[in-house]
């Protein structure tokens, strides 16, 4: 079973149980803002360095994010519906955040120094390609303590549920 966030209407990504049951959950469902995403962070350096090997079903503008377990007292939750899930290093995926965002405003912006890295955008999405594994693989060897779980493709209407 993977689960997806419904948060409450207070929150700034709620979205309404009605439209995840007749549309499902795509990457531009706003629930989906939720999830980290690194290889998005700079989509145009994550498509450079894709490694050869990586599936070509890969498009992480169109990703969905997915929890393990329920994480919040609601969430949406689905069983396992295709092979197209694949888990990263949520610990990289934090640091192609800062270091993008240390880039991005380093020349207008004193704060952002304290997320400055130490190492490139490019160091940090090459580890991320490297962290990719199957969620298969991820079970059976656990190798992160903050795994980054995305679905390459949308979840489909008929087999979601809400979760307490």
């Amino acid at each position: 079973m993977l689960y997806h966030s419904y948060l409450p209407e207070s929150h700034e990504f709620h979205v309404p149980l009605e439209e995840i049951l007749t549309f499902g959950i795509k990457s531009n469902t706003k629930s989906n803002n939720r999830y980290s995403n690194g290889g998005k962070v700079k989509i145009e350096i994550t498509e450079k360095l894709k490694p050869k090997e990586a599936p070509d079903w890969i498009d992480f503008r169109k990703a969905v994010g997915a929890d393990l377990t329920n994480r919040f007292s609601k969430s949406f939750c689905f069983p396992l519906f295709t092979n197209k899930v694949l888990v990263f290093n949520g610990e990289v995926s934090i640091n192609i955040y800062d270091q993008a965002f240390y880039e991005d405003l380093k020349d207008t912006d004193e704060e952002v120094l304290n997320f400055d890295t130490g190492r490139s955008i490019e160091h940090w999405i090459k580890e991320y390609w490297e962290s990719m594994v199957t969620l298969e693989q991820y079970f059976q060897e656990k190798p992160y303590s903050k795994p980054e779980i995305l679905i390459f493709e949308d979840v489909p209407e008929q087999i979601i549920r809400e979760c307490e």
